[in-house]
């Protein structure tokens, strides 16, 4: 149902679409919506106002996110070539580096999860960002008077209430920045609220992107994608007309590898004892065992993993020079493009995530799940011959 919620809000008019493009609302169709303790706030409030509450919660926070870009903007009054918006994911770095040594010059960097990340643009006018609400407002309002059997009313509403007041301001500033720029190139690596507000200015940002996508990922008006795989530069030039997309030019060259299990740590990830069950199953075949820690990762789960011994932390480099020092037979994580990256490496990928992320290109489809597929994991563990033939199965998805 995700999918196909997806696909219908995809085809609805471009400020219609920011409005209901958050994931974790596409997420909840069929199901509930996931939220954290101010949403929870919130929608008790609008539990009990309904629609009318809109208004008021709306304003409010509308003025709060315009004086609090006022008073820490800036503007230093120049720009560069090119506007990258990002999330400062890892791979960002190769996306900047890629974008400086085509253009002559480092692009400018905006972080786009906080208020503050926009601060250093110029600030839109109160009267420009009161013209985009009453704008976006009005198709909030719209959207209400429709219920809409995939969700929840209250799971709209709420959704509506966090989006409203960003959507204007963000997209009156990228207003502006137009007007004063518009020849400026923008980049984003992320398909989210400040891309969308960015289309509705006017501009024709490209998306250059940074991990893998999800299934619930509901595509602005880019006009150029620079894509992981050919696999999802096809999923989403099918979504968004006239774009178009290549394939990031760093591939991976396969390499002669080593009996080494690495185990990439995720952000996201909590519980230890997948990793630690791979360990044992791993030195159990006498293969050594690496980690990469995330920097933004749990600790408890890299406290678990260092209760075993004999495992190798190493934290250095980026992936690919982590990947190139111990060139590892096996590569596992779990909701993550490192798995990715070690199948076009050549290494097995093994994935904790088995049957659980929604992602166009199926996590499931190009690696093997621990522990459900032990079996055929223990097996590659011992037959070079078996592990050859199961990567060759695995890689086809995304190099044909």
């Amino acid at each position: 149902m995700i999918k196909s919620t997806a696909s219908r809000i995809q085809s609805m008019t471009p400020l219609r679409r920011a409005l209901l493009a958050r994931e974790a609302l596409i997420k909840s169709a069929g199901s509930s919506l996931a939220y954290g303790p101010a949403e929870g706030i919130l929608r008790r409030i609008l539990k009990v106002t309904g629609n009318w509450g809109l208004w008021p919660i709306s304003l409010l926070l509308l003025a709060k996110r315009y004086f609090d870009g006022r008073l820490a903007n800036d503007w230093a009054g120049t720009l560069p070539q090119v506007l990258f918006v990002g999330i400062d994911a890892l791979r960002e770095y190769q996306i900047r580096a890629d974008l400086c040594a085509e253009v002559g010059e480092a692009p400018f960097i905006v972080d786009q999860r906080t208020p503050a990340g926009f601060s250093s643009l110029p600030a839109p006018s109160i009267g420009s960002v009161l013209r985009q609400w009453r704008r976006v407002m009005s198709e909030a309002l719209a959207i209400l008077k429709e219920p809409d059997v995939a969700f929840e009313k209250l799971d709209l509403l709420s959704s509506l209430a966090i989006r409203i007041h960003d959507l204007s301001y963000l997209t009156a500033l990228f207003e502006r920045l137009r007007r004063e720029r518009p020849n400026l190139r923008v980049v984003f690596s992320t398909a989210d609220l400040p891309a969308h507000a960015a289309c509705l200015a006017g501009f024709k940002p490209e998306y250059h992107q940074h991990g893998l996508l999800a299934a619930a990922l509901v595509f602005p008006e880019f006009s150029f994608l620079v894509a992981l795989t050919s696999y999802e530069g096809r999923y989403v030039a099918e979504r968004v007309p006239g774009l178009r997309f290549r394939v990031s030019a760093h591939g991976k060259n396969a390499m002669a590898l080593n009996s080494v299990v690495a185990i990439a740590c995720d952000y996201m990830a909590r519980d230890p004892a997948p990793s630690v069950g791979l360990i044992r199953l791993a030195h159990l075949y006498g293969f050594k065992v690496v980690v990469r820690p995330h920097p933004k990762g749990d600790e408890n789960l890299l406290r678990g993993i260092r209760d075993c011994e004999g495992v190798i932390i190493d934290p250095a480099g980026s992936f690919d020079d982590f990947m190139e020092k111990w060139r590892p037979t096996i590569v596992a994580s779990w909701y993550s493009t490192t798995l990715l990256d070690g199948l076009l490496f050549g290494a097995l990928p093994v994935t904790f995530s088995k049957g659980v992320p929604a992602t166009v290109l199926p996590l499931d489809d190009i690696s093997l799940g621990f522990p459900q597929e032990a079996s055929r994991i223990e097996s590659c563990m011992r037959s070079a011959d078996q592990r050859s033939n199961e990567h060759n199965t695995l890689i086809k998805l995304v190099t044909e």
